[in-house]
């Protein structure tokens, strides 16, 4: 199974109602779960529960000093007019090309769309994510070296349009 074969059995396992999925190919096991809402059940019938939080990326955000070393377990409070940008997949957050190299991207910095602002690595391959907007670059969610989940908020950026 490629990179882009797995991309798309994930894309299919969050759109389906399914919580678990275990497949297994050429001796390599890949196994996704997701927590499920459940219900509670009443003497008037079975009412739904779901989390009360909201996705990560839809979460409001509030720049603050302790953003940057921030857990993913915190939900980090946007300000008003940031957005995120968010992990494709799981994997290692890097900031930098190669080891002792500049970072990508630091606070402060204004990015164009398409610009790469930091690797996430899954499975011995690196993967560049980019900037879907032109944007200033307010704050850095995860540290260098970091596991980091799909969906995760790694920059909290401002859209300059």
């Amino acid at each position: 199974m490629d990179f882009s074969e797995l991309q798309e059995l994930i894309r299919l396992f969050e759109s389906t109602g399914l919580s678990e999925m275990e497949i297994e190919e050429g001796g390599r096991r890949i196994r996704l779960s997701k927590k499920m809402s459940t219900e509670v059940i009443l003497a008037g019938g079975a009412v739904p529960v779901s989390p009360a939080a909201a996705p990560p990326s839809a979460m409001p955000i509030q720049k603050s000093a302790g953003i940057a070393g921030a857990k993913h377990s915190e939900t980090p409070q946007l300000e008003e007019g940031l957005i995120t940008i968010d992990s494709p997949m799981v994997g290692t957050f890097y900031n930098a090309p190669g080891p002792g190299e500049a970072p990508f991207v630091q606070p402060g910095d204004t990015v164009e769309s398409g610009q790469v602002v930091c690797i996430v690595e899954a499975m011995k391959i690196m993967n560049e994510v980019t900037a879907k907007v032109p944007a200033i670059v307010e704050a850095v969610l995860v540290n260098n070296g970091d596991p980091v989940e799909y969906g995760q908020p790694l920059f909290a950026v401002r859209p300059l349009a």
